[in-house]
């Protein structure tokens, strides 16, 4: 197996997906690694990938892939390569993070808690391989440059301070709803916001949003979130694992009736306690700063932007060493397969 002569796809199903697998593609082209091409289904079919696209089945067989790389819990067993789950998120509390579909060969986890569950489950099942990298979307976050200068970029004016809104989409724990009217309270203060809502949020609820923009609002419509990370002061969300990206920038973070390392940051139960929580955030930064960096080597302790290398190495070094053919094999799951050949005819 020599350098370049490796053909990688990367699968997304998902419009938010493109942030995460892009570093990856960027590695192996400058480094010279292999061949990329992009496959796009699901709510993400509508977006042009930021690179060469390929539409069919056939298309795949004949490009022949060593790895089809997913950020996500699909893909399709009967396509060729070692399949490889990076992850959509840092947020493994939720409900199926730990589900192991019996689909992947290599799962690349972001920090030690993370691969210490998925070290246990390979243990016990014997048919995946772990290996820890880190998230390659987190290598494009700027951690060098100003936050002014980031508050520029976007349009903001860089002596005010900057509150970015990012809820989750769920109605079972989404705060958008709830926090709105407390929100808009503020919007004659001093803060400058920035919304940025995840791709299935509600679109009544982005509308009701957007009918606020202004001065002082501003509702994000990319879907990098990176950006406004950076150009913020404070992160104010609820269970979204934004909170945990937004750790690697050690800047307080206000959370609406969390479920999980509620100790992360402020977190409030009732919409009338976000002012008083935005006044504290700004008052002491620092105040869950031992908190915040304690999670942040939990869930994901590499700052140096170089985590798409450690993923595309782990892909080398797995498919060098043949570990693949000494793992157990994989479960049937037939039910699961006719629904993933429903979904890529």
């Amino acid at each position: 197996m020599k350098k370049g002569t490796l053909k990688y796809l990367l699968l997304v199903t998902k419009p938010y997906s493109f942030s995460i697998l892009e570093p990856v593609q960027e590695v192996i082209r400058d480094f010279s690694l292999g061949e990329v091409r992009w496959y796009v289904a699901g709510t993400a079919r509508l977006h042009e990938p930021p690179g060469e696209r390929i539409t069919t089945h056939s298309e795949v067989t004949n490009f022949n892939p060593d790895a089809v790389i997913v950020p996500g819990n699909v893909v399709p067993h009967f396509w060729p390569g070692l399949k490889v789950q990076i992850f959509h998120g840092l947020g493994e509390e939720k409900k199926g993070h730990y589900r192991i579909t019996g689909f992947f060969d290599l799962y690349c986890t972001p920090g030690p808690f993370m691969t210490g569950k998925f070290n246990e489950l390979a243990a016990r099942k014997g048919h995946f391989i772990v290996r820890e990298t880190g998230w390659p979307k987190l290598d494009r976050l700027d951690l060098s440059t100003s936050v002014k200068q980031k508050k520029r970029a976007l349009g903001l004016d860089p002596d005010r301070p900057v509150i970015l809104y990012a809820p989750t989409f769920s109605p079972k724990y989404s705060s958008a709803n709830d926090l709105l009217p407390a929100i808009e309270s503020l919007l004659s203060s001093p803060y400058q916001w920035i919304v940025k809502f995840h791709d299935l949020m509600d679109k009544t609820t982005v509308s009701r949003f957007k009918a606020l923009r202004g001065k002082h609002l501003m509702v994000v419509d990319s879907d990098d979130i990176l950006p406004a990370m950076e150009a913020s002061d404070v992160l104010v969300t609820d269970t979204s694992s934004v909170a945990y990206e937004y750790l690697l920038l050690d800047r307080p973070l206000i959370t609406y009736q969390a479920v999980s390392r509620i100790d992360k940051g402020i977190n409030i139960m009732r919409p009338g306690e976000l002012c008083g929580a935005i006044e504290r955030s700004f008052n002491d930064p620092g105040e869950f700063a031992s908190n915040r960096e304690f999670y942040r080597k939990q869930l994901h302790p590499y700052r140096d932007g170089k985590s798409s290398r450690r993923v595309v190495g782990a892909v080398e070094n797995v498919l060098r060493s043949g570990e693949v053919k000494r793992l157990q094999p994989k479960p049937r799951n037939w039910y699961r397969k006719k629904q993933i050949h429903r979904m890529f005819p």
